[in-house]
């Protein structure tokens, strides 16, 4: 009934032809819930046996709220070309004015760092997810995303651990916000911590517009990312380095990493094929290549090897002892023909 809603609806199913579910069809079941925010809530579900992650408004007949959700529809699908790296929009649900997104099953980059210690607006850790065995990751939440062009934008958006002093001092945002808050979240990621500056609440935020407050050192680091890390949180927006630069390092970095000896993409390839011929086994459950100069990559690729090498084991043993009940089953059928052929004999003597 809402011509706001209505318009957004139209947007997304009549122009940028996203296909959508109406109603309850039996194929579609939604079970518990991931997580929750300021607008919506994130639940699994399964469409036609594919499971997806469904964000849906808090209050559904708030109008304000399921606009906001759809409005990031529209921006999801404003890429030209499906990133990698961005999440993917796959069905509308009208009923609830709700999204089908990708499922990411390794959960957020948050949780990950918690486990190995034991353009965007908003670049935190439980905004980006892992998928491909933690190979891979994905932005997600682009309730306060915006597009580039403008060299300031207005609204006090983020969180603020990654919030760059500007945003919270002057209310005002450019590109250089977010590397800033990219080099909080690489910090966290070398550290292994997510939480830099303790449990200050947010006093802490007036330390880091007035005093210039930042996470400590962290040791050891490789100095070049130390360098770098410095230099995306410098107080002066100007002298921080644009993302397409830190980017370009970043590949610099990745081109100079040693290779795992022994591990290259033909004998990668031809293990897969090895995999997939000889043993028969379903592509779904081969691991996915590894990034060979991501040394967490290769470890995880070589413990799904392991796996699949413990399974190719079990089914050699399985196909073993079918061999071993067939004999058996022949061994008792010549037994029963030998019986009777020597009742046939004694027949023959009486």
């Amino acid at each position: 009934k809402s011509p706001v809603i209505r318009d957004r609806l139209r947007v997304l199913i009549v122009d940028r032809q996203i296909p959508y579910i109406s109603g309850e069809p039996p194929e579609f079941k939604i079970f518990s819930r991931l997580g929750s925010g300021q607008f919506g809530s994130v639940s699994l579900c399964e469409y036609k046996t594919k499971l997806y992650a469904l964000k849906n408004p808090n209050q559904s007949q708030n109008t304000a709220q399921r606009a906001n959700i759809l409005d990031e529809g529209i921006k999801l699908t404003d890429f030209k070309e499906q990133h990698p790296n961005i999440q993917h929009l796959n069905y509308v649900y009208i009923n609830k004015c709700g999204l089908l997104l990708d499922y990411c099953n390794n959960g957020s980059l948050d949780i990950f760092v918690k486990e190995k210690e034991n353009i965007h607006r908003d670049v935190k850790m439980q905004n980006i997810l892992l998928k491909n065995n933690c190979q891979t990751l994905v932005l997600t939440d682009y309730g306060t995303a915006t597009q580039l062009g403008k060299s300031w934008m207005t609204d006090n958006v983020g969180t603020p651990i990654t919030m760059a002093p500007e945003v919270f001092e002057k209310n005002q945002y450019g590109e250089k916000c977010d590397t800033y808050s990219w080099a909080i979240v690489l910090w966290q990621l070398i550290s292994r911590q997510t939480m830099p500056y303790g449990n200050q609440g947010r006093g802490f935020l007036f330390s880091v517009v007035k005093e210039k407050l930042r996470p400590p050192k962290v040791q050891p680091c490789p100095k070049l990312f130390s360098v770098l890390i410095y230099r995306c949180w410098h107080s002066n927006p100007d002298e921080r380095p644009s993302l397409l630069l830190i980017k370009n390092i970043l590949k610099l970095i990745i081109d100079k990493l040693p290779v795992e000896p022994g591990l290259n993409p033909n004998n990668i390839q031809q293990l897969k094929k090895e995999w997939l011929e000889k043993y028969d086994l379903p592509e779904k459950y081969l691991p996915v290549d590894p990034k060979l100069s991501n040394k967490q990559s290769i470890n995880i690729y070589n413990e799904h090897v392991n796996l699949m090498k413990a399974i190719i084991k079990i089914q050699h043993d399985i196909e073993l002892l079918k061999q071993k009940n067939e004999q058996k089953e022949e061994y008792y059928k010549l037994k029963d023909q030998n019986n009777d052929l020597i009742k046939q004999i004694e027949t023959f003597r009486t």
